[in-house]
C-alpha cells in the first residue's frame, strides 16, 4: 500500500531550512522541487561543503547577509550531490533497461524537459540504429518506471523528468566530450525546429552553443537574438545575461587588441556594450555600467574616421548622449557634481562639432532639468524640462517617419532617431516637479499625458515608472485607492521586469501609504524593504528619504531611540549628497521630535504630582519646566532653519508650517499660532492637500479651546 505526499511548498521548506542563509535556501528549494528528503540531504551538504569555504568572506554575525551572488556563485561552483541523493536515483535508474538509461542520459543536456521531435533528432544523429519505434519504446519504458511524465498530444507532446536532481544527476556521468557532443547536436537540431523564427528559440540554442564550445561568432549571433529577444521584452536581467555571453565571446574572437577587429565587430561590441550597461544600470549596477559605458565610448573612438561633416556631427551626438548615461550612473547614487561634470564634457563635444539643437541637446537639458529638481530648484528645473520638450518636439518632425522608433537598436541611436517615447519621459519629469512644487493638477495632466505615451509604444519599465509617481501623487491628495492601485501596478511590472531601483521606491511608497492609513507596523515593514534594496544598490537618495518615513513611523508607535537613529541617519546622507529639501525634511522632523519630548516631559509632571509632596513637587516642576521650555526652543530653532531653506518641496514646507503653529500653542502664544494656523490652511488648500489641511483644522480648534472658545472649537 502506497500513500501519496504532496511536495511541500518553498513557505515549508524554508522553515524546515531556517537555520541557513536566504540564499542557500533559495538555491535548496529549486533544486528539491518540494521533496523534504531531498531538501535535508541538500543542506547537511551546503553546510558541510559550503560554509567552511565561506569563512573568509563571512563570520557568523553576517551569513544571513551574505552578498546574493557571492552565495551562489559558491554554491554553484562547489557542491557536489550528496551520496544519499545519488543512490536513491541510481536505485531508480537501476530499473531502466540500459539503452533507456542512456537516452535519458543524452535527453538531460536538454533540461528538465524536452520534446519527442527533438529527441528523435537528437538520437538519429548520435546513433546510427535509432528510429522512431525504438525511441517510443524506451520512453514509454521509462514513463512506466516514474522516471518521466508525458504531457500533450499528437505533434506536442512534451515529456518531463520525474525530478531536476535526476537531470543533474544524468549530466554529472556524461564525460565532458560527450557532454560538449550532445550540447552541439541539440543546437543543430534546435536551430531547425526554429528555422525561419530563430529569436524564438536563441535562447536555447545559445546555451547549447556555449556548452558545446562552439564557435565564438556562432555563439555571438544568438546571443544578440536572445539578448535582444528578451530586451524587447523589458526582461533586463535575461537580456544581461545573453549580452554578457556575447561580449565575452566577441571579445575572445577579436583577442586582446582592438586593431584585431573589423569596424562592423568594433561596432558590433559597441552594439552589446551599450545594451549591457542599460540593462545593468537598471537593475541598479550603477557603478558596473558606469565602465560598460566608458568601454563604449573607448571602442568607438578606436581609429575613427569621418567621411562627412554630417557623419562627424552624427557621431559626436551619440558620445554626448553616452556622457549623458555615464552621468545618470553618478546622479542615481546621489553624486550630482560628477553627473553635472560629466554633461559639461557632453556639451563640449557637442559644440565642438558645432551641433545645434536637436535631440542629443534636448537630452542634456532634460538631465539638466533633473539636477535642478533635485536640488529644489523648481522654477529652473521647470524651465529646463520645458526646454528640453521643445527640442524635442522640433527634432522629431524633421525626423522621416521611416527612421522613427527603430526597434532593435540602442538607446542612443534611437533617440537621435526620433524616439517619441522621449516625449514622455519629459512629461513625466514635468509632472514630477508640478507634484513637488504642490499644483496636483498639472502633475496628474502631464503624467497621465506621459502613460498614454508608454502605453502606446508598450514601454514597460516607463510604464511602471509613471505609475509610481501617479501613485505619489494620489497619495498626496488622500486619494488612497487610486494610490493604492497606481502603487501595485507599478511593482507588478517593476518586480517582473528586474528594476530593482524601482522597487524601492514603490515598496517605501506602499509604507507610506500604509501609514497613512493607520497601519504602522504594516508600514514599517514595507518601509524597511525599501531601504534593504537602496542600500542593495547604493541609492544614497532613497536610503536618506526611506530612514526619514521610518523615523515617523517609529514615532508614531512610540519606538524614539529607533526613531532618533534614523533621522539622524538619514540627516547625515542627506548632508553628505547635499540634498536640500531632505535636509529639510530630516530637520523638520528632528523639530518635531523635540516638541514631543517637551510633551512627554508634560505626561511626567502629571505623575510627580500623584507621587510627591508639596517641597519636593515645587523643586521638581521647575526642574520639568526648565526642560520643557529648552526643548520646545530647540525645537523652533530647528524648524525655522529648516523653513529658510529655499527648494523644500510643499507638502514638507507646509507640513513644517503647522508643526511650528503646533509650538507656538505649546508656548502660549495663541494669536501667533492662530495667524500661522490660518495661512497655513489657506496654503494648503491651494496646493489640493487633504490631510494637512484637516490637521490645521484640528490645531485651529484647539487654539480656540486654549483661548476658552469652547463652542467655537
Amino acid at each position: 500500500m502506497s500513500i501519496p505526499i504532496q511536495p511541500l511548498t518553498d513557505e515549508q521548506i524554508a522553515s524546515l531550512l531556517s537555520h541557513l542563509p536566504g540564499t542557500m535556501v533559495q538555491y535548496i528549494q529549486t533544486r528539491a522541487a518540494g521533496n523534504p528528503f531531498f531538501a535535508e540531504e541538500l543542506a547537511r551538504t551546503v553546510e558541510t561543503q559550503i560554509a567552511p569555504s565561506t569563512s573568509h568572506v563571512v563570520d557568523s554575525h553576517s551569513a544571513r547577509s551574505m552578498a546574493p551572488n557571492l552565495a551562489s556563485d559558491i554554491i554553484d561552483t562547489e557542491l557536489t550531490l550528496p551520496d544519499t541523493i545519488a543512490a536513491v536515483l541510481e536505485l531508480r535508474m537501476s530499473r531502466l533497461t540500459p539503452a533507456c538509461q542512456r537516452l535519458l542520459g543524452n535527453a538531460a543536456v536538454l533540461g528538465g524537459s524536452f520534446t519527442f521531435h527533438v529527441i528523435q533528432q537528437m538520437e538519429v544523429g548520435v546513433n546510427a540504429n535509432a528510429n522512431e519505434d525504438t525511441i517510443l519504446d524506451l520512453l514509454e519504458e521509462a514513463i512506466q518506471a516514474g522516471v518521466i511524465t508525458e504531457e500533450g498530444s499528437g505533434t506536442r507532446i512534451n515529456y518531463q523528468f520525474w525530478h531536476p536532481l535526476l537531470v543533474s544527476h544524468l549530466y554529472d556521468q556524461l564525460s565532458a566530450a560527450r557532454r560538449a557532443r550532445l550540447h552541439r547536436r541539440a543546437a543543430q537540431v534546435l536551430q531547425e525546429v526554429y528555422r525561419g523564427h530563430e529569436e524564438e528559440g536563441a535562447a536555447m540554442i545559445v546555451n547549447h552553443l556555449v556548452a558545446g564550445g562552439a564557435e565564438p561568432l556562432q555563439v555571438v549571433h544568438y546571443a544578440a537574438l536572445a539578448g535582444d529577444r528578451s530586451y524587447n521584452l523589458s526582461a533586463y536581467p535575461e537580456a544581461e545575461g545573453f549580452y554578457r555571453i556575447a561580449v565575452a565571446q566577441l571579445d575572445e574572437h577579436i583577442g586582446p587588441s582592438l586593431s584585431n577587429a573589423t569596424q562592423d565587430e568594433r561596432s558590433q561590441l559597441a552594439y552589446f556594450l551599450e545594451r549591457l550597461g542599460e540593462c545593468t544600470r537598471v537593475q541598479g549596477n550603477y557603478e558596473e555600467a558606469r565602465h560598460l559605458y566608458e568601454r563604449v565610448l573607448a571602442v568607438r573612438s578606436y581609429q575613427r574616421s569621418y567621411t562627412t561633416p554630417t557623419e562627424y556631427q552624427y557621431e559626436a551626438q551619440i558620445d554626448a548622449l553616452l556622457w549623458r548615461e555615464i552621468a545618470l550612473t553618478w546622479y542615481d547614487v546621489g553624486d550630482s557634481l560628477h553627473a553635472q561634470e560629466c554633461c559639461e564634457r557632453g556639451e563640449q563635444v557637442l559644440r565642438e562639432a558645432e551641433v545645434v539643437g536637436g535631440a542629443a541637446w534636448a537630452t542634456l537639458r532634460f538631465q539638466e532639468s533633473y539636477h535642478y529638481w533635485q536640488d529644489g530648484n523648481y522654477d529652473e528645473a521647470h524651465k529646463m524640462a520645458s526646454e528640453a520638450l521643445c527640442l524635442f518636439e522640433e527634432a522629431l518632425q524633421k525626423q522621416e517617419p521611416s527612421r522613427t522608433n527603430a526597434f532593435q537598436t540602442t538607446g542612443t541611436k534611437r533617440t537621435l532617431a526620433g524616439d517619441p517615447v522621449n516625449l514622455g519621459r519629459i512629461q513625466t519629469l514635468i509632472g514630477v516637479i508640478a507634484d513637488m512644487a504642490g499644483d496636483h493638477h498639472e502633475a496628474l495632466t502631464s503624467l497621465q499625458s506621459a502613460l498614454r505615451v508608454f502605453e502606446q509604444y508598450n514601454r514597460q519599465r516607463e510604464i511602471a515608472n509613471v505609475c509610481c509617481n501617479l501613485g505619489d501623487v494620489y497619495l498626496r491628495k488622500a486619494e488612497h485607492e487610486l494610490a493604492h492601485a497606481a502603487f501595485r501596478r507599478s511593482i507588478h511590472i517593476a518586480e517582473r521586469i528586474g528594476d530593482v531601483p524601482l522597487m524601492s521606491v514603490v515598496f517605501g511608497n506602499l509604507g507610506v501609504l500604509a501609514a497613512r492609513s493607520g497601519n504602522l507596523q504594516e508600514a514599517e515593514e514595507w518601509i524597511k524593504r525599501g531601504i534593504k534594496l537602496a542600500e542593495q544598490i547604493k541609492d544614497q537618495i532613497y536610503i536618506s528619504i526611506w530612514h526619514i518615513y521610518l523615523s515617523i513611523t517609529f514615532q508614531d508607535q512610540g519606538k524614539w531611540a529607533e526613531a532618533r537613529k534614523s533621522i539622524v541617519y538619514a540627516l547625515s546622507i542627506s548632508r553628505s549628497t547635499n540634498n536640500t529639501p531632505y535636509i529639510g525634511f530630516a530637520l523638520i522632523i528632528i523639530g518635531n521630535m523635540h516638541m514631543m519630548q517637551s510633551k512627554l516631559l508634560d505626561h511626567s509632571q502629571e505623575n510627580i504630582n500623584q507621587e510627591y509632596n508639596n517641597s519636593k513637587l515645587e523643586d521638581l516642576e521647575e526642574t520639568v519646566n526648565i526642560q520643557r521650555f529648552h526643548f520646545l526652543k530647540r525645537s523652533q530653532h530647528v524648524l525655522e532653519r529648516a523653513l529658510a531653506l529655499e527648494g523644500l518641496e510643499s507638502e514638507t514646507r507646509i507640513e513644517g508650517k503647522l508643526s511650528l503653529v503646533q509650538l507656538f500653542l505649546l508656548q502660549g502664544e495663541l494669536n501667533r499660532a492662530w495667524q500661522q494656523a490660518i495661512n497655513t490652511l489657506e496654503e494648503a488648500r491651494q496646493n489640493e492637500l487633504i490631510w494637512q489641511p484637516a490637521r490645521a483644522q484640528s490645531l485651529m480648534g484647539s487654539i480656540l479651546a486654549a483661548q476658552g472658545q469652547m463652542e467655537q472649537a
